[in-house]
């Protein structure tokens, strides 16, 4: 074997034989001007050195005790440096030492290989706007809290002025003889929402007491005889009402108390009805903490949180908004109301028309109870017939002959029962005696109904259980909360973001030189080539495989208080 053919070096440097971090150089030379700067013990003319072997120090243990690195170079072979981890220290004599060391491939063959597209786990990416990255990370995050102010946004439903009773019914008139109520005023739609409805909707409270107005309208279709008319009654915002066209509808016929009451009926056109627009910009901390690592302002650590106040909450993530958070609530007059909120540029969606899966819908607005007059539905619906039944019983089918004056006075007497029957016969020209027996009870019969009708407790119809404390409290809005995990939470994943990036898994050429100071990469089954000792190419792929930081600066080795922003 060649004597005195190669120089070794002794060194002191931050580098550990776990290879989880190393120094990236950008050129040989710099890396070679680095390890000869710290350079403590020199030994030249020394003999071949193995990658495999043990070098003798020609000095006392005790004096290189304290180094943990080596480097040399077989001058009479090549000018390649190797560098290497001193494993350990052996004592031979008072003038010499073994010691033992193991390659480092990393610094060793940094300019021999190439690293190939591989499957990439983690790595400090090249990009961090917001939203760039979003894979799972599956890090503990404790408990959502609240981050910011929160918002009330929707119909402002704070008083009377504000909302609108809703009264849905069958018919508005009833025409031919017995005419109990009749419309005056336009023509009316049986529209709602641009859709032809089989009802007709009356709006209560555009220019009078809600209250007030919802009862005069039950008790007109009760002195009608049309209870059974009523179909729904309920309350919706005044927003919510598009164009409307007056009517007046009026009581007539034998009804016991005429009047009339003005109206309003929506308009054909009369569609869905925009509500306004909420816009929110994006947050930027985490309760007062600013990260440094940007997919902390992403889902899942930050997020906003809509609640329709009636136990529906939809989560909305920041980075699927095309800039600040935006939703346009609309809605449409239906019982209960139908009112959305619907996410705007939402998930790359190119119309915000189509978006209406994401929209949240709004708490139901109360669907009220209501009373019918039985008895004075009864009356109205029954008094012709029973004048009827007189007019057959006193004249034997003869009412046509005697005319009008025998059906008004009978008529008459049958709303006054048994004791107006003289008075109604002597006023139609017809003595009492001649009415017989059977006129009696015809009243006697009659009077039983009217009794027992009267007796008749009034129907409660519609939802007995309209109120609840959401309309209550007037929260029939949206409620926009900005959600995140606690500061202390995001202090500890953007400390661990900082050591070893984000989640990326991608085939791809690892990411290197392109921050500050450090870059961590993870593979799978690294990619790399070159002209390399099987054994040490490896420890190479071995140490990108179990992860691996590269640190540009050696003054700030492990030094992860240093900004590191992307170059």
């Amino acid at each position: 074997m060649a004597k005195n053919i190669s120089k070794v070096y002794l060194l002191n440097v931050p580098l550990e034989d776990d290879m989880r971090n190393t120094l990236y150089f950008a050129s040989a030379s710099a890396q070679h001007t680095y390890f000869q700067n710290n350079i403590s013990k020199t030994y030249n003319n020394v003999s071949y050195q193995s990658e495999t072997r043990t070098f003798r120090c020609p000095d006392q243990i005790d004096t290189v005790r304290q180094y943990n690195y080596i480097m040399w170079q077989n001058t009479a072979y090549s000018n390649k440096w190797f560098y290497a981890f001193i494993k350990k220290m052996t004592y031979v004599s008072d003038g010499y030492t073994d010691v033992v060391f193991e390659v480092d491939p990393l610094q060793t063959f940094m300019f021999d290989i190439t690293i190939k597209p591989s499957f990439v786990e983690r790595e400090h990416t090249n990009n961090d706007t917001v939203g760039a990255n979003t894979l799972p990370e599956g890090l503990e995050l404790g408990d959502m809290v609240c981050n910011g102010d929160v918002t009330n946004f929707g119909v402002n439903i704070a008083g009377v002025g504000d909302w609108v009773i809703v009264v849905d019914v069958s018919m508005i008139e009833n025409p031919g003889d017995g005419q109990t109520l009749k419309y005056s005023g336009d023509p009316p739609v049986q529209y709602v929402n641009s859709t032809p409805s089989g009802l007709y909707h009356l709006v209560l409270g555009v220019n009078q007491s809600v209250v007030i107005g919802a009862n005069t309208i039950i008790d007109l279709y009760n002195e009608a005889g049309l209870a059974d008319a009523i179909q729904n009654v309920y309350i919706l915002p005044r927003d919510l009402i598009g164009n409307v066209t007056p009517i007046t509808l009026t009581t007539m016929g034998s009804a016991p108390n005429h009047r009339s009451i003005g109206v309003y009926m929506p308009n054909s056109s009369t569609g869905v009805t925009n509500l306004g627009t909420f816009t929110k910009g994006r947050v930027n901390n985490i309760r007062g903490y600013i990260p440094r690592n940007n997919k902390l302002l992403c889902w899942p650590f930050n997020y906003i949180n809509v609640s329709n106040n009636a136990g529906s909450t939809i989560p909305y993530r920041y980075e699927d908004f095309s800039g600040d958070v935006s939703f346009k609530v609309e809605g449409v007059m239906t019982p209960s109301g139908s009112i959305k909120a619907v996410p705007q540029n939402y998930k790359y969606i190119n119309s915000n028309e189509n978006a209406y899966d994401y929209s949240i819908t709004s708490a139901k607005y109360p669907i009220c109870a209501w009373t019918t007059d039985a008895y004075t539905n009864w009356l109205t619906q029954n008094g012709v017939n029973m004048a009827m039944q007189w007019q057959k019983e006193l004249l034997g089918g003869a009412v046509d002959i005697i005319g009008g004056g025998v059906r008004g006075a009978l008529a008459g007497a049958a709303a006054g029962g048994i004791g107006a029957i003289p008075g109604a016969l002597a006023g139609a020209g017809i003595g009492a005696i001649g009415a017989g027996a059977s006129l009696i009870g015809v009243a006697k019969e009659q009077f039983q109904a009217k009794t027992q009708a009267n007796m008749v407790a009034d129907q409660s119809r519609g939802n007995a259980n309209a109120g609840d404390i959401v309309w209550s409290k007037h929260k029939s809005q949206f409620t926009f909360i900005p959600m995140s995990i606690k500061a202390e939470y995001a202090r500890c994943i953007d400390d661990y973001f900082d050591a070893f990036g984000y989640q990326v898994n991608r085939m791809k050429t690892p990411n290197t030189n392109h921050r500050q100071n450090w870059w961590y990469t993870k593979t799978m089954n690294a990619n790399i080539v070159g002209n390399v000792p099987n054994e040490e190419m490896n420890k190479i792929k071995e140490a990108y495989n179990n992860g691996l930081t590269f640190w540009r600066n050696p003054s700030n080795f492990l030094n992860y208080s240093v900004s590191n922003g992307i170059v």
